[in-house]
């Protein structure tokens, strides 16, 4: 059968033999609520509690075993060096010697949970670290420590909130320094991948993503003051520059600015449905299109552009999926469409030109003869 055992109730019962009443008010308790003490002795000559030898070559058990409830109406202290008359403050309970544990042993046997566990203060070596930790006896691990931290380092509030370098936290996860805080991503090489180190912080000149492996470069910025949705990423995976419901794969909310090239998918294995292009056809509805200078209303007369409407362009030559955008692909089409109708008409000229000056070659040569 699983048996719970209260720790409490081990740790003051195991060691009730220890414990001693004061009259005086050192621990924070009024004298009316302690138990009436006998007269003082001389407590710097009273010994100190000698250390157990129930164990060894010549052992003198010297345990103290309750098979009762123990209740302490005081404070306990527990340690080899406990003294009498051990004044306890505002401690219900104190461990007092160079070594300090507080061990959970568990005699559950499976399939019931049966790991020990220990709550650690200090190493114990020389030049050991100053910690608090909680350790897994049975699997040999120290899962959490605490060192000399400073306040608030780690901070649960009543919302479950949780603050790191504060005592107010006001999200899920609040971190507060003086000096860029930040998450650090860390991948060791241990599982068999490359290492690999990621920073992500944040302070007075920008948030940012830092690669620190490849020389800590800073490959994602955000400045602070960014408007609302300067980078957006829909439900649908589009990304929208300045608006928070693009329409494409990237939806840019205003002008581009672009150091290099565009390069756009015209590849024949992509494209499907070709129909034959009328020339003239586009080249008349070419010619019928208002071509017009205008700039975008709140861009000022500064930045002035020359062009079509959409609305104008797509009745005229129903391309693209929408009469409010102009694709650059349509206009360069049209433009090519237009400049072979007229090469077409410029050849036509040509040849009636041929035939128009080799006719009028051949009526000189009339004239001369009859003028003979």
């Amino acid at each position: 059968m699983h048996r719970t055992l209260s720790v409490a109730a081990f740790v003051v019962g195991a060691f009730a033999s220890t414990v001693s009443f004061a009259a005086e008010t050192a621990d924070g308790r009024s004298a009316a609520s302690r138990p009436a003490a006998a007269p003082a002795s001389a407590p710097a000559t009273t010994p100190q509690r000698a250390a157990r030898t129930d164990v060894g070559t010549t052992p003198q058990p010297n345990d103290t075993v309750v098979a009762d409830d123990q209740i302490v109406q005081g404070s306990q202290c527990v340690g080899l060096d406990c003294v009498d008359n051990e004044s306890f403050g505002f401690d219900t309970l104190r461990l007092k010697e160079n070594n300090t544990r507080i061990v959970f042993f568990d005699t559950s046997v499976d399939p019931f949970p049966n790991h020990h566990w220990q709550l650690t203060a200090n190493d114990t070596q020389t030049g050991g670290l100053n910690r608090f930790s909680i350790e897994d006896l049975t699997a040999a691990t120290i899962p959490f420590t605490v060192r000399s931290a400073p306040n608030n380092s780690l901070y649960i509030g009543d919302t479950g909130n949780i603050g790191i370098g504060t005592g107010a936290p006001a999200f899920d996860v609040h971190i507060l320094t003086t000096d860029t805080p930040g998450v650090r991503l860390d991948q060791s090489n241990g599982g068999g991948f490359t290492a690999q180190t990621w920073d992500v912080a944040g302070n007075e000149a920008n948030f940012f993503v830092r690669d620190v492996t490849g020389g800590s470069l800073l490959p994602f910025r955000i400045r602070p003051g960014a408007p609302t949705s300067s980078i957006d990423i829909s439900a649908s995976g589009n990304v929208g520059i300045g608006t928070a419901s693009p329409a494409a794969k990237l939806d840019v909310a205003g002008d581009m600015l672009v150091h290099g090239t565009i390069a756009q998918l015209s590849s024949r294995s992509a494209k499907e449905h070709f129909v034959p292009v009328d020339g003239a056809g586009v080249l008349a509805r070419l010619a019928a299109l208002p071509i017009n200078t205008w700039n975008y209303i709140g861009a000022g007369d500064g930045d002035r552009h020359l062009g079509p409407v959409a609305e104008d362009f797509h009745a005229a030559f129903g391309l693209g999926a929408s009469d409010h955008f102009v694709a650059p692909t349509d206009v360069a089409g049209v433009a090519l469409a237009s400049v072979k109708a007229l090469q077409d008409e410029v050849r036509e000229r040509d040849e009636r030109i041929d035939k128009l000056e080799a006719r009028l070659r051949e009526l000189e040569d009339l004239i001369r003869h009859g003028a003979r």
